[in-house]
């Protein structure tokens, strides 16, 4: 960017030069939590027969991660806020590295449950740092841009997840099997560590904010409590204590936002800002991005069981079959910012259009093919997948994050992201339960047929109650004009000291 005073070309004053190159090493572990959240999907055959485990620890596994995750995004966007976003980021990017070699070290289900818990700690401390970064460093001019590409790289890493995880599946490096799936985060996160020691700010929150810790264990006995039932109901055949959970997490949670509501009344900072939620930007946003991974989650787990369970593909084949939803992604991600800063939501509704579209076509072709179905016959409902989805978070990424003001930035993305994450585990969790109920008790492939069926139906559902939603999202362009200055007080970047900043960087 350029001010407009500054010769054409010139960094407008108080812009880290570095900004661009920061976001994409910031980036990278948005990619790692979102990769290792999904990439176990496609090795599930694999772990289950070489571990030789149980449904119950395999379904701990999977959710064990997304447990500790979720339930500690919103706090450690607080503490993004008090103790600097980078030395949050790099506690996390350390922790998620050293747990990664744990899993691939890991001699039975009891070790990888364990180490899985801890990796979704290291996730949930540095993911909310990422936004927090862009929202400091980039002005407003900018800040659209920079978030469609968090929000384009989130899509990207869950179909990588399945293209690359089963790439490495099926080359069997040194015959490591599925340890390599994890193994492969340790020289990334050595990197991504020494790069973010010497190019990101040591930026937090200008003001120190106050501890909350009542809103703290609310949060995350709330998250807690709904979260593990839904993990590991299905496999455990649903108990009674499962039940028992999931009903206390509403009270719990009507009490932490009463709580939270009135702290400020008493002195205090919440930790849940409910002023987010004024903004309809933000608080509806929020809400459609959890309709559109949910559906996205529960999406990509039905097909990958049916390419390897119901068609017997071998996991490179299963996850080359979503290239063509990669590519579809990546085109419509780079075409969605200036789409959006130009047509404003429209672009989203159009996703959404070509995602019930392409799910429309998929259920056509499965109604016609049935049993003999072929992966090839799936390119064109998987390009438009991935049109609708790479046009789709993207832009709604930018829409929810582009009118926080800095100071909120640790907390907002916390929120965001634990949305994002909840919305994970609900979709693989709830569409799992319905589409093992429709494979019933003997599968064959047919029965695969008919489940994916089913949840392709219930996918359309959902994605048309999200649709409607998105017509509740403000209308007209996105973002301010191109050369505009940002506002008073907003923060340029990561300011030098002494310079007007909402944030501030010590130091650095």
């Amino acid at each position: 960017m350029s001010s407009p005073s500054a010769p054409p070309g010139a960094p407008a004053a108080g812009l880290d030069p570095r900004r661009w190159t920061m976001l994409i090493v910031a980036l990278v572990a948005m990619f790692m939590a979102i990769f290792d959240f999904y990439v176990i999907n496609i090795a599930t055959p694999s772990l289950q027969s070489q571990l030789h485990i149980g449904e119950a620890t395999l379904e701990l596994i999977i959710g064990g991660y997304t447990f500790t995750y979720a339930s500690l995004l919103v706090t450690s966007g607080r503490w993004g806020d008090i103790f600097s976003y980078k030395r949050l980021f790099m506690l996390g990017m350390g922790l998620f590295t050293v747990a990664s070699l744990g899993c691939g070290v890991a001699q039975n289900g009891t070790q990888l449950v364990i180490v899985r818990l801890i990796q979704g700690i290291g996730a949930a401390l540095m993911v909310p740092q990422v936004v927090a970064f862009i929202t400091v460093t980039f002005p407003p001019p900018e800040r659209p841009k920079a978030l469609s590409w968090f929000g384009a790289t989130v899509g990207l890493a869950v179909v990588a997840a399945q293209i690359l995880g089963g790439a490495l599946l099926s080359a069997n490096v040194a015959s490591l099997g599925w340890r390599v799936i994890f193994l492969i985060n340790i020289p990334i996160g050595a990197v991504t560590l020494l790069l973010a020691a010497r190019l990101l700010p040591d930026t937090k929150a200008a003001r120190k904010p106050k501890q909350d810790v009542v809103g703290n264990l609310g949060i995350a006995l709330t998250l807690g409590l709904a979260i593990l039932p839904i993990v590991i109901g299905r496999s455990e055949h649903w108990p009674v204590w499962g039940w028992i959970m999931l009903a206390a997490s509403a009270p719990i949670a009507v009490a932490t936002v009463i709580y939270e509501k009135g702290l400020p009344a008493r002195g205090g900072e919440p930790m849940l800002d409910l002023r987010l939620f004024t903004n309809r930007s933000y608080s509806v946003g929020v809400l459609t991005i959890v309709g559109v991974m949910t559906f996205y989650a529960g999406f990509i787990f039905g097909m990958t069981m049916f390419l390897q369970f119901g068609l017997g593909l071998s996991p490179a084949k299963a996850g080359l079959t979503f290239g063509p939803m990669g590519l579809g992604f990546a085109f419509s991600s780079f075409m969605a910012r200036p789409m959006l800063m130009k047509y404003g939501v429209k672009v989203i509704n159009l996703g959404q259009v070509l995602l019930v579209l392409s799910t429309v076509v998929l259920l056509v072709e499965l109604k016609a093919s049935g049993t003999d179905t072929k992966a090839w016959e799936m390119v064109i409902p998987m390009v438009l997948g991935g049109m609708g989805t790479g046009v789709t978070l993207p832009a709604l990424t930018g829409v929810v994050m582009s009118k926080v003001p800095p100071q909120q930035a640790g907390v907002a993305s916390g929120l965001l992201s634990t949305a994002q994450q909840f919305a994970n585990t609900i979709g693989v969790a709830v569409f799992g339960v319905i589409f093992f109920n429709a494979l019933g008790s003997t599968p064959s492939k047919a029965h695969y047929v008919h489940a994916l069926e089913v949840v392709g139906g219930t996918g359309i559902g959902l994605s048309l109650v999200t649709l409607a939603a998105t017509f509740l999202l403000p209308r007209g362009p996105m973002g301010p004009p191109p050369g505009a200055r940002p506002p008073a007080g907003a923060p340029a970047a990561a300011a030098p000291a002494g310079a007007a900043s909402g944030a501030t960087a010590d130091g650095k």
